[in-house]
């Protein structure tokens, strides 16, 4: 796959802010609706909204659950594997999103891992063990109405001969 396809492909070719604005128009973000307004040049925070339009609503005219969830995927694996870099695999593992009230508008999400979270798993993981960690974070409107409560669990392993 090309890195415009997959722009996190290569972590270390690119900028936040590229990959901020690439990130809107891969055609999985850019088919949900999700936008990704910003990515900290440190890679510990990483804001997305999901703007709401016809494609993304379900049929009461609030954002649809497979679109919020959408949103919540990927995010907290980018920041941490920027940060860790080229030595660690770092997945996706389970999520867990509890819907709280109606996304009647668009819904803004914030992702964070700070450095010391960091590099408290790339101690775990020096042994070359898997390492699983939660993430998480809530899903708001614009005027801070809870939307969502979401939970990413990464799997994180140092590569092997690394």
């Amino acid at each position: 796959m090309t890195s415009l396809l997959v722009p996190w492909k290569s972590p270390k070719r690119m900028s936040a802010r590229r990959l901020a604005r690439l990130m809107s128009f891969w055609p999985p973000m850019l088919g949900a609706g999700i936008r990704v307004r910003y990515i900290a040049d440190d890679w510990t925070e990483c804001r997305a909204e999901l703007v709401l339009n016809k494609l993304n609503r379900n049929t009461h005219g609030t954002a649809f659950g497979g679109s919020i969830q959408a949103m919540s995927d990927a995010f907290f694996a980018l920041l941490l594997v920027h940060q860790l870099g080229d030595d660690y695999n770092v997945w996706d593992q389970a999520a867990e999103v509890k819907f709280v009230s109606p996304g009647s508008g668009s819904v803004f999400g914030t992702f964070e891992v700070p450095k010391q979270i960091a590099e408290e798993v790339r101690a775990e993981a020096a042994s070359g063990e898997k390492v699983l960690r939660w993430f998480e974070t809530k899903f708001t409107l614009a005027d801070g109405t809870v939307v969502a409560e979401v939970r990413r669990q990464l799997y994180i392993r140092k590569k092997k001969g690394r």
